[in-house]
């Protein structure tokens, strides 16, 4: 968040010629936490979820 904000404060009040650089950082960010949010925790939940029910099968063929 405080990424974020620093980027809107440097959109908004820094001058013509980084606002372009600027605006692509922000998108970056926003893409980037999207990403991370409802991508990759999903992924990351079935793998970890996957790897435990290998686990369970190993331990009873034990």
């Amino acid at each position: 968040m405080s990424t974020f904000v620093v980027l809107l404060a440097i959109f908004i009040f820094g001058g013509e010629t980084i606002r372009g650089f600027v605006f692509a950082l922000l998108m970056g960010v926003i893409v980037g936490t999207y990403s991370s949010l409802f991508i990759a925790s999903p992924i990351a939940y079935d793998i970890q979820r996957a790897q435990a029910k290998r686990a369970e099968k190993k331990a009873e063929k034990k």
